[in-house]
């Protein structure tokens, strides 16, 4: 006999079948969750002023696994893996652990600018392997074409501005490409995940071994315990933990489990515009014509890819 509810049942069956369009109120909650995604990077770059890197994960997802679970409490989802589910939760959670890892390593490396632009690669990937890995959820030519001018943008970032990096900046923008790519593939994963487990159930355990991991790695190897965060980077991962944790990353997905994972990703084309505006706003960060030209591309070829 399956312990698993007829709601949850319905749920799931559901969630195989990805909606072609997203209602009003999903396109409003896209786009609400991208502008918050945009301010990432940059609370992140606070948050590192004097936080180590791994151990800035491991704090804000420690008070994100708190949220979620509270979250849970509230809305009466079961937080306990239910039979079989375990495995999934464990890919999602090694997914999810090595995603934050390389963005923020990425952030720390590199810039908050190149960083916003380059994570926000991530719909790319998300249609190429949809295409072949969810059901219903097939690239057009059409689409096909606005990605690849899109991806444009990528090229004539780092064509821009090739030699001109300093530091560990090249190194930042290469980890961050990484992390975009495995952004998209932990996304067609998700799209099958919660299709199998509640969503709400998903985001507590990936937060909650996402923490555990982080932490974990941080007093070990960082000496977390013996750092001194200031009062604005402590506020900085509190936002990042509560925002972006708990309620960007669970409204994110339940959309994943209600529509065709492209066209929620394709979304993503807000946080690069919102992200290399804040950055030069709050950081000070200098974005030359090369860098807006590429924001703009990426931004217009997510769009099209949207309405195609």
């Amino acid at each position: 006999m399956s312990d698993t509810s007829p709601e949850e049942t319905a749920t799931s069956e559901r969630a195989r079948l990805p909606s072609a369009s997203l209602a009003p109120a999903a396109v409003l909650l896209a786009v609400v969750i991208n502008m918050l995604w945009g301010t990432n990077p940059i609370a992140l770059k606070i948050a590192l002023r004097s936080l180590p890197p791994i151990g800035s994960a491991g704090i804000r997802f420690a008070v994100a696994a708190v949220g979620v679970w509270l979250w849970c409490r509230a809305t009466g989802v079961p937080v306990a893996p239910r039979r079989g589910e375990v495995p999934w939760l464990a890919a999602v959670g090694v997914f999810f652990v090595l995603q934050i890892s390389t963005f923020t390593l990425g952030v720390y490396w590199g810039t908050a600018s190149h960083s916003t632009v380059l994570l926000n690669t991530y719909p790319f990937f998300v249609l190429a392997l949809a295409h072949f890995l969810i059901p219903g959820d097939r690239a057009t030519i059409g689409r096909a074409a606005a990605v690849a001018a899109a991806f444009s943008g990528v090229v004539v970032l780092f064509a821009g501005e090739w030699g001109s990096w300093e530091g560990t900046n090249l190194l930042g923008d290469i980890v961050q490409l990484t992390s975009a790519f495995i952004l998209g593939s932990q996304v067609v994963f998700l799209k099958h995940a919660v299709a199998r487990v509640h969503a709400e159930r998903v985001v507590l355990w990936q937060m909650t071994i996402g923490a555990a991991a982080f932490l974990l790695y941080s007093l070990a190897f960082e000496d977390l315990a013996g750092a001194r965060p200031s009062a604005e980077s402590l506020s900085a991962v509190i936002y990042q933990g509560v925002m972006i944790g708990t309620v960007c990353f669970t409204v994110w997905t339940l959309l994943i489990r209600r529509y065709a994972a492209s066209r929620v990703a394709v979304f993503g084309f807000i946080s690069p515009l919102v992200g290399v505006a804040l950055s030069a706003l709050v950081l000070g960060e200098v974005l030359g014509p090369t860098l807006l030209i590429s924001a703009v591309l990426v931004a217009a070829g997510i769009i099209l890819a949207n309405l195609w």
